[in-house]
């Protein structure tokens, strides 16, 4: 008889998923773990050359991303969520420098993902401490219930997301580049005050994919370094893109492709493969 095994999230904390859309200061890394992943980030930026600020897709590419983003601890608390089967769509490391003025507008991943779902979570996996100084995440409790608000894609200087909220103005977009501090009630009406999500090295935090978050520049002295990932059960993968399977297993023929662990390779020979793929974003501010 197989034992059954230990849940890593409290019942509290699955309920205040539900009710707050997201949850956070889960203890993931060790400080020793931090220290090895912290270093991987500094070489592999250092190889990519230049003032990147956000990469995406480097678990196809990077042995050391693709263990982050599957941390057996991690997978844990994801399993207290989602079941035993478990996909990874698609990471991204954020790297705001130090008083720089990369900023996050806000935004609900599921506008990008095409999903609405809470078996969608996106994750934030902290490198370095998450402070309102060095522009920690911030998330409006309970905007998740708002279902999909409209979105315009956005590519500006130092916005580091995709697309961001409209506001209630015809043609006006939240948080314009000159503007970062733009309040969500301002956008929405109804909303409560954002949270800021401070938490240690080491530490992550999950929300819905309707959870309306962003985040400030960061002022500090210090970068701010962290992974953010998606995942999702097997019945919400609906397209052709590749995913990982991460956890449990789908049958020998599933509906849509599987991408795996990437080759280990030296560093230069991976960024060469990365920056060849077509499949990554950069952005990099000067």
């Amino acid at each position: 008889m197989s034992i059954p095994r230990k849940r890593v999230l409290t019942t509290e904390q699955v309920a205040g998923y539900e009710e707050l859309g997201f949850v956070h200061s889960v203890p993931i890394l060790t400080p020793e773990e931090v220290r090895y992943y912290r270093d991987h980030v500094e070489k592999t930026w250092s190889a990519l050359g230049g003032r990147v600020t956000r990469a995406d897709g480097l678990h196809q590419f990077f042995c050391w991303a693709w263990d982050l983003a599957t941390h057996p601890r991690l997978l844990d608390c994801l399993e207290d969520l989602l079941g035993p089967v478990i996909l990874l769509r698609h990471t991204r490391i954020f790297y705001k420098y130090a008083k720089s003025a990369a900023w996050v507008g806000w935004h609900q991943d599921g506008n990008t993902e095409h999903l609405s779902d809470a078996q969608v979570p996106a994750i934030w996996l902290g490198l370095t401490n998450a402070t309102v100084e060095n522009g920690c995440l911030r998330v409006v409790p309970r905007s998740h219930r708002l279902g999909m608000l409209s979105h315009r894609s956005r590519q500006t200087h130092h916005d580091l997301a995709s697309s961001s909220v409209s506001g209630p103005e015809p043609g006006s977009v939240a948080g314009e580049d000159h503007d970062p501090s733009v309040e969500p009630a301002k956008l929405v009406e109804g909303l409560d005050a954002p949270f800021d999500v401070v938490m240690e090295a080491g530490e992550m935090s999950f929300h819905h994919p309707l959870a309306l978050h962003g985040s400030y520049a960061n002022a500090s002295a210090e970068p701010r370094i962290g992974l953010s990932a998606t995942y999702s059960t097997p019945g919400l993968h609906r397209n052709g893109t590749p995913v990982a399977l991460v956890r449990g297993s789908v049958g020998p023929q599933p509906w849509f492709a599987l991408s795996r662990k990437p080759a280990d390779l030296p560093l230069e020979e991976a960024v060469a493969a990365y920056r060849a793929s077509g499949r990554q974003l950069l952005y990099a501010p000067s």
